[in-house]
Formats: structure tokens, sequence, C-alpha cells
């Protein structure tokens, strides 16, 4: 399988808020890259709760770039590929978010949560959040570090495509029931009087 898993960390309860990206690039089932940046967010407020979770400060960010000098970099990691994030109704958010923040177009790509995979992968989990998950398959990790995060995302995904006896994400689509969504670039098309506007705009539910 080829894809790849991000993780955000953000500074406070803005989705904007992007203070760190994780990756984790898989390449035949195989981690083949991994890095983090850190972010300076567009405010620079940081909130305790959200720090008391990942550590990240003001003092860490400050000489970091804003996303949208970061973004040159990174968007490759994006563009016409398989996204995985574990919980990634957070983590598109955010990038949405942060990207509409400096007025980015979005990149075009799939994307699907292992969190729902883990559901049909291993049910019967009294949780499944990334830190249980990790637990139960024995992966050792530093949780909401964003690359960590990432990269134990990615393993869960290897890990279930293995249980599930799939190569493929098709194979593991049809086996786990699991859809993925896709987001587009360009909306300026969208019919805004459709009553779905705004709830699911710039995205379609595809099977990968």
């Amino acid at each position: 399988m080829e894809f790849v898993a991000i993780d955000f960390e953000t500074a406070n309860e803005f989705r904007s808020s992007a203070c760190a990206i994780g990756f984790a690039v898989v390449s035949d089932n195989k981690i083949v890259e991994r890095q983090q940046y850190l972010i300076k967010p567009p405010m620079m407020y940081f909130n305790p709760f959200n720090v008391a979770l990942h550590g990240i400060t003001e003092k860490h960010v400050k000489n970091e770039p804003h996303f949208n000098e970061l973004w040159p970099s990174i968007k490759c990691f994006f563009e016409k590929r398989l996204i995985v994030a574990h919980n990634a109704s957070f983590d598109i958010s955010v990038l949405r978010n942060t990207l509409d923040e400096y007025q980015v177009p979005y990149p075009e790509f799939d994307y699907c949560c292992t969190r729902i995979i883990s559901k049909a992968t291993w049910p019967n989990h009294v949780s499944y959040a990334l830190n249980h998950m990790a637990a139960y398959l024995g992966l050792d990790f530093i949780h909401h570090n964003a690359e960590e995060d990432a990269v134990a995302c990615a393993n869960v995904l290897i890990r279930a495509a293995k249980e599930l006896g799939v190569k493929s994400q098709l194979e593991l689509a049809e086996l786990s029931k699991v859809k993925a969504f896709k987001t587009v670039a360009n909306t300026e098309n969208d019919d805004q009087n459709h009553r779905l506007y705004g709830n699911y705009r710039g995205e379609y539910l595809i099977v990968f």
C-alpha cells in the first residue's frame, strides 16, 4: 500500500492554529520517510490545555515559518495522494481552516480515517483512540508528538491491512466497508442552493 499518514497539533481551540504537522510516508507497506515541522500560527496564543497535550509553546515556534510559508515545501505530501489520519475529520479540518486563513487553494487528494478502519478491523474495543490502538498493537510512541502520531497512524493502517489480508486500498475498502473522502481544489461550480452545501462543501464520497 502507498499512502501518507499525517497528524496536526494546534496551539488553541481554533482549527486554523496549526503549530506542528507530522508525516509518515508509506511505500509497499513500509515507512520510508518520517518528518515533523513546527509552524508559527497566525495568532500567537497557546491555550494551556493544548500545551499540556503536546508541550509546544510560543518560544518553540517564534522563529518557525507560518503555514503559507511552509506549504510550498510540504504540498507534495498531499497532491494526488491517499492521506490517512486518526480521527481524520479533525486533521483535515485543521488543514482546510489553515489554508483558508492564508487563502491558499486546497490540494486534491483522497483521505481516510484509521479510527474508522480500526473499528471495522477490530470490533468491540472499548476505545479506538490512537493511544489505545497503539497499546493494543504493541506500538511504542510519544502521544501528541505530530511525527510520532503520524507514524503510529501509519502502523495502524499497515497492521489493519495485514489483519484483513489485503494489499491495496481497494481491497481494504471492500473488506472493511470503509469509504474515503476526496478533497477538491476548485469549488466555484458548487450549487450554493443545495441543501447540503456548507456541510460537505469541497468533498464527496468515493470508494478507494
